[in-house]
């Protein structure tokens, strides 16, 4: 797997991934620039999440997580897990001391667990205006 940084040129394909899974289309302007999409090795997008940073509070928030529904579930697993562990380390970094996640299907959720993160709330629903 590769990463790389998100740009404006990728929401085209973004958001047919979150058209076909069935959930909303978040703006590009609602995306911060900490944002990252994993590529396997035949340089197929596989996945991509994004980590908004709060400039008050050592606080992040991992958002947006998703797969393309085009590959197979290998390159899915190991591409959220890419971006997963990247976003984490990178917010850590910059001293963010506390990250929270966001997600809405289960296995992702599993998969984000699998990184330190524990469950808050469950059955949360997102909410976005604008």
């Amino acid at each position: 797997m590769q990463l790389r940084a998100y740009n404006e040129e990728d929401h085209a394909t973004i958001a047919s991934w979150w058209q076909r899974h069935g959930a909303g289309v978040v703006p590009h302007s609602a995306l911060p620039q900490t944002g990252c999409i994993a590529y396997n090795y035949e340089d197929t997008p596989c996945a991509a999440a994004w980590l908004y940073m709060d400039n008050s509070v050592p606080f992040g928030l991992l958002a947006w997580p998703i797969v393309n529904p085009d590959v197979g579930a290998i390159d899915k697993f190991k591409g959220l897990n890419y971006c997963v562990d990247w976003l984490t380390v990178h917010g850590k970094n910059l001293g963010y001391s506390s990250i929270a996640a966001m997600s809405a299907v289960h296995s992702m959720s599993r998969l984000i667990e699998g990184h330190d993160y524990k469950i808050m709330a469950k059955g949360v629903e997102v909410l976005m205006k604008g």
